[in-house]
Formats: C-alpha cells, structure tokens, sequence
C-alpha cells in the first residue's frame, strides 16, 4: 500500500511539473490516439461479448475529457485540471463534428464500436443550432421558408466510425496481431516454453480451487490452467464486478492474483521482443505495435504534409495487444513506471501522440523543425486516472518531448510500413497477402491513407485468373439479360411430347463405338468412334440442306428493296448467296 501511495503521488507531482513547463505559446496541430474498448461482458461467457452499460460510460467519460483537452479554449475546472491540461487543436471545429477533421478507426466487434460511438458522443455532445461549415453550414439547417431544423435527440451528431474488418488490407494498422500465423505459432510456442509449464504447475491448483469455491460448474477443467489465465481473469473480472455473492466469495485479493497471472501471460505473448517467427529478429509477438506505429507516424505526416488542414485528430478503437506491444518496443516497459506498463490496460484507457509547436503562432503552419512530439498515457476513465505525460526510447524522465524528425527516426526503427512486408513476416493467408506481390525487407516507405496505403498491390497470376472468370461470367450473364429483356429472346416449355421428341433427337456425342440418329454423317471405324464428319453439306457433299434457288424478282420489305441474288461460282464457298431475303422481324406487341 505505501508504495502504491508513493507512485501515485509521483504521477501526480510529474503532472503538476509538465502543466508548469507547459508554455502558454504552445500550438498543438495534430492528436492521435489508440483506445481501448470499455467493460464487455465476457468472452468465456453464454453470450455473445457486448458493450455493457458501465463500458458505455467509461467511453463517454473518455471522450468528455479529450473534449476538455482538444476543444475548449476556456480553462478547465478543478476537477479537469487535476486530471488534464487545457491543449486546443488549432483550427478545429469545437461544437460541430466536422467528419472532415476527425478520422475514427474502429475494429468490427460491437462493443470496440460501440465505446467508439460513445467516445464520440462525450467528444461531440449533442449542440443545436450549431452546424459545421464542411457540413454545409447553417445553409444545410435552413429552409427556403426561413425555418431552421435541428438535428433529432437534441442536435444529436453522427460520427463517420469506418469498421475495418480482418479481410481488409487496413486491419494491420488497427490490430496487425489479428490474422497474423506466424504471432499465433509463437503464441503456442510461449504455451510448450519450460517458464509456461511452471508457471502452468505453480498456478494449477489455485484455478482449480477457485473456480469450485466461486464458480462452480461454469467453465470446463480443460480451461482451468495458465493456458487461460486471460480467459479466467476477465470472466471473474466481470462477475466480480456484476454479481455481489461473487464479489463477496472471490474477495479483492484473489482478483489480484486473476489479474496477476494475465498480466505475466499478456505482456509475454504481445511484449517479448526476444521471440522470433520466420525471420529472425523480427519481434513477431509485437507485430500489432511495429503496425501501429507506422500508422501514427503516417498521420500526423499527412497532416504535415496538409499544412495543418487533414487529419487534425486521429482515433483509433481496438484491443489491449497494441498496447502492450508498443509499452516494449518504446522502452515503456523498461523504464521506472515499467510497473504501469507491463500490465493490462484498464478499461477505455488511451495513449495519445501530439504533434505541437511552441513559437505560439497559429495563424500559419510551422516548418517541420518547428515540430515536436510527446506521448501521454491515461490508464483507465476514474477521476484518479490523470492524463500524464511519458518519455519514450529510453529517454530521461526529464525528456517528455522530442523533435518530429529524431521521433519519426526513433519509430522507424521497428515500425513496419508495408502490407506486403506483413504479408510475409506473419506467413499470412489472408485473401489481401494473396494479391500483393510480396517483398523482403522492411521498406522505408510509409503506410499511406485508405487511398494509397496498397500503392504496392500486384496481382498474382492466379488471383487475375480468378477475376477474369468473374467478369467474364458477369458479362456474359449481362449480355444473356440483356438479350432477354430487350432483344425479344423468350424461354418456352415444351410439352411432354415434344420433350421426348426432342430428347430422342438430341443423343449426340457417342456412347462408346455405338452410332447415334444424329451422327449420320460422322465416320466410324471399326475400333470406334472417329470423330471425322463425312458428306456434310459444309464440305460439299450430300446430306446437307436444301438451299432454296435465288429470288429473280425484288420483294419490297418495310420499304427496303432487296435486289435478286448474285451468285459467284468461282468463289470457293460455291454455295454461299447474296441478297436473300431476310426473316421480317414482329413488330406488334
């Protein structure tokens, strides 16, 4: 308890100092942050996970306070003040949502999209009579009647979320350890290692005792074992917090331990730089951070590259894995607070990037050099949750803030900044990883916006193949439409009679040497069927069709007169003609 006591004070006197060597000429441009999603119910459970009430309301009071943070200029109250400083993004809309302005990222499980709707609602409450200009301004609530309209539930705004599903090529940024093979290998690796067989005997009989003490006959003795320690600490987590004999029965110190072991597990699987997949060095189990952060560098580059217009706050909503493996690519973990980040995050905590200048003008975009960065970390939503400032790279604690350039040089070292070059180092068999042409190497290239991130897309001959039979079918069952609806093509059922007529006539192709009705005039040899056509009227000889005599006279045809036939004997088709009169097409309805 009393060094629990210390690192908070600590915490708080760190927080005290940064707000002080805050200058007031100081201009943030750019903010972007990674949140975790909040209270789920589990995933060990009967039920689906779900964003449960209280997770809403952590994501709300998360997003309340970057509203404090990022879009008010006024000062903050005591309560705020003890939890953040007053940072105003330049040129940001501050009451209306501006979709613009704001890029939101989320995975596709409901709850991470769920506590994104919910941030963005502390963000961008509900304001009427207020609209933002790239919105179409107050001309979009004004009626040619000179009424004004407001937005339903009291100015409620709607936030462009993209959910970005595992099939497609931006997943990587958001949770890049996802579908990645080679992080689940290692993963079963870290399960067979000797450190994870002790740690499986030490804690066998505490998850077996447990687990019959408290939640008897709820989960399988197969999972009742450090193979699940995540698992185990997030359902009791849950009931401990929803259920009272539960909270009675496991007590807070047994939680502890629940939360202990994930911890060591979580932190091994998604922070251990020392374990390789197929390249070695590759820090696989930290795939989700190195993806991570090469998206953060990307965005506030594509703001730079704006002159401060695009991108002025980035969000992003996920898992807890790119936490823990940016806290040990950063040096986070190694650092005096390694205690705060070696561990879980709780529920709706957030890291955030600024990029911020201090010549205090923000009338014009800075020069590069004029740039700097820092790192915050907030762990968790409670009001003893202070948004604090951090070093990374293994920086003094006095170094919170870096320059753009030595932070893009120091991220670039494990940031990975190709789809492609994930492709290979996770051994992925995701559909993308099949159409690119997969490269070697960690490229110095940066991971583009939606519009470019897969500017190193080629197709594979196999995958072109594939899609070339897809729009040839599609073509071809266009053309077939078309000649139906407009082309007068009709389908007719025959009647049992002239189907069986039909069946008989139609036995073509031949059923060993046996010769069929209509393939009178195919050949065949004594050893079978040859397929060489004889006496076909194509090549000249009997058996063909009767080609009608040539009309001598004209015949007027809906106005067009068709003059007789010519017939040219030297031609080689001998019995090809000219000028035959066509078939009248019906032209009543």
């Amino acid at each position: 308890m009393a060094s629990t006591s210390v690192k908070t004070l600590a915490a708080a006197l760190s927080l005290a100092s940064v707000a002080l060597a805050q200058s007031v000429n100081e201009t943030v441009w750019s903010s972007f942050s990674y949140v975790l999603y909040g209270e789920r119910t589990p995933e060990g459970g009967v039920i689906q996970p779900s964003l449960t009430p209280l997770g809403a309301q952590q994501l709300y009071s998360q997003g309340s306070l970057f509203r404090a943070r990022y879009l008010s200029n006024s000062n903050l109250s005591d309560e705020d003040n003890s939890i953040t400083t007053n940072s105003p993004i330049a040129g940001i809309e501050q009451q209306a949502l501006d979709s613009s302005q704001v890029s939101v990222l989320s995975t596709t499980d409901s709850y991470v999209v769920g506590g994104a709707l919910a941030f963005l609602q502390g963000l961008y409450p509900p304001v009427t009579n207020t609209f933002a200009y790239n919105n179409g301004g107050t001309n979009a609530s004004t009626l040619a009647n000179g009424s004004s309209i407001n937005y339903p539930l009291g100015g409620y705004q709607y936030p462009n979320i993209q959910t970005i599903s595992s099939t497609d090529p931006e997943s990587v940024w958001l949770e890049g350890h996802a579908l990645c093979t080679e992080y689940g290998t290692s993963g079963i690796d870290f399960r067979n290692s000797e450190i994870a067989q002790e740690l499986h005997n030490l804690t066998l009989d505490f998850y077996e005792t447990t687990w019959q003490e408290v939640f008897p006959n709820t989960l399988p003795n197969s999972m009742l074992n450090f193979d699940y320690a995540y698992e185990l600490y997030d359902y009791a987590q849950y009931a401990y917090d929803h259920d009272e004999s539960v909270h009675d029965a496991l007590g807070a110190a047994r939680l502890l331990t629940l939360r202990t072991w994930a911890n060591i597990q979580q932190f091994d699987l998604n922070g251990n730089l020392s374990a390789s997949g197929v390249q070695e060095g590759d820090m696989i189990r930290a795939i989700s951070g190195r993806m991570l952060a090469a998206k953060v560098v990307a965005q506030l580059s594509s703001h730079i590259s704006s002159a401060g217009t695009e991108d002025k706050m980035t969000l992003l909503f996920g898992s807890f894995e790119p936490f823990l493996a940016f806290f040990a690519l950063s040096d986070l973990a190694n650092t005096e607070s390694s205690d705060l980040f070696q561990t879980i995050p709780q529920p709706g905590s957030a890291m955030v990037f600024e990029l911020f200048s201090t010549n205090g003008d923000d009338s014009s975009f800075p020069r590069q050099n004029d740039l700097w960065v820092r790192f915050l970390f907030r762990n968790g939503t409670g009001s003893g949750a202070p948004m604090t400032e951090y070093p990374l790279f293994g920086r003094g604690n006095s170094e919170t803030r870096m320059r753009w350039s030595d932070f893009v040089d120091e991220m670039d070292k494990f940031s990975i900044r190709e789809v492609s070059v994930w492709c290979d180092m996770c051994s992925s068999v995701t559909l993308f990883c099949s159409a690119l042409s997969h490269s070697s190497g960690t490229s110095s290239g940066s991971p583009s916006s939606s519009d470019d991130t897969n500017s190193d897309v080629s197709l594979s001959p196999a995958v072109a193949g594939v899609i070339g039979a897809i729009i040839t079918l599609g073509v071809t069952g266009l053309a077939g439409i078309t000649a139906f609806v407009f082309g007068g093509i009709r389908i007719r059922r025959k009647g049992p009679a002239e189907a069986a007529a039909r069946r008989h006539s139609s036995l073509g192709g031949f059923k060993g040497a046996e010769k069929m009705e209509p393939d009178r005039d195919v050949s065949v040899a004594k050893n079978g069927a040859r397929h060489e056509r004889v006496g076909s009227w194509e090549l000249g000889g009997p058996g063909g069709v009767t080609v009608p005599p040539p009309v001598a006279s004209t015949e007027s045809n809906a106005g067009v007169t068709f003059g007789a036939s010519v017939r040219h004997d030297d031609d080689d088709d001998k019995d090809s003609f000219t000028g035959l009169v066509p078939v009248r097409p019906a032209e009543q309805v």
